[in-house]
């Protein structure tokens, strides 16, 4: 149920977006408006991905407790105000990481009344490494390949090329391999294509990007291809 009149949640603060091993903790603040009755018999519980047991409950007047997959990693000192009412209201995570990704759910309620909100949070880590080659099956062709190690979440990358002559564009039809690491918890990531010297100009200039999907993390990589002159029979 949702939408009760005197308690609800108002929202969920905090950042959406974490890098990987960049905070000592994150904190999402579990804001909410109560009547004087619902304080008599208020409970805050915290979600993890719509699974059917909280990951963090406080009932005021009691110490708050961290549950399931977040046992042993919840500041359970953290307080957002001095007020009985709210002092424990926010999930306040110790060193988040990359299997912390996911939908976190606050849930309120009291005797007669209860509300929800959700919110995403991505703790994502940057490519470990990034390597752009290009080799020459033929004389007349150029193949170049870039890779990417230690992502996380599933990132996407692509191949551009732009030249003096030409504005920078996207090489569709790239052959793009992706492999989750599973017991590391990472992906690897390629990006192959050919292209025929006729196709390029004298100097072309070869971008490879790599983006993780709902943050800003941007990494590039940049190379110059030359092509081989043509030699025409006289």
């Amino acid at each position: 149920m949702s939408g009760s009149r005197g308690l609800e949640v108002v929202s969920i603060d905090g950042p959406s977006v974490v890098k990987n091993g960049s905070t000592p903790r994150l904190v999402l603040d579990c804001s909410y408006v109560l009547t004087e009755f619902d304080k008599t018999s208020l409970v805050v519980k915290w979600y993890y991905n719509r699974q059917p047991y909280p990951v963090y409950q406080w009932i005021p007047n009691n110490e708050p407790q961290d549950l399931g997959m977040l046992k042993g990693r919840v500041d359970l000192m953290y307080r957002v105000s001095d007020d009985e009412y709210s002092k424990h209201r926010a999930l306040a995570i110790l060193n988040p990481t990359t299997e912390l990704t996911g939908e976190y759910t606050c849930w309120i309620s009291s005797f007669e009344n209860e509300d929800f909100k959700r919110k995403d949070v991505i703790v994502y880590a940057p490519a470990s490494d990034m390597t752009m080659t290009y080799t020459k099956p033929r004389d007349d062709s150029v193949v170049v390949s870039c890779r990417a190690g230690g992502v996380f979440p599933a990132p996407n990358i692509a191949i551009y090329r732009s030249s003096s002559s030409t504005r920078r564009s996207v090489i569709e039809g790239a052959r793009v391999d992706s492999k989750h690491i599973a017991d590391q918890g990472y992906y690897n990531i390629s990006v192959t294509l050919e292209a025929f010297d006729v196709d390029l100009d004298s100097e072309t200039m070869f971008e490879c990007v790599l983006t993780i999907p709902h943050t800003e993390y941007t990494l590039q990589e940049k190379i110059v291809y030359f092509p081989d002159p043509v030699i025409v029979d006289t």
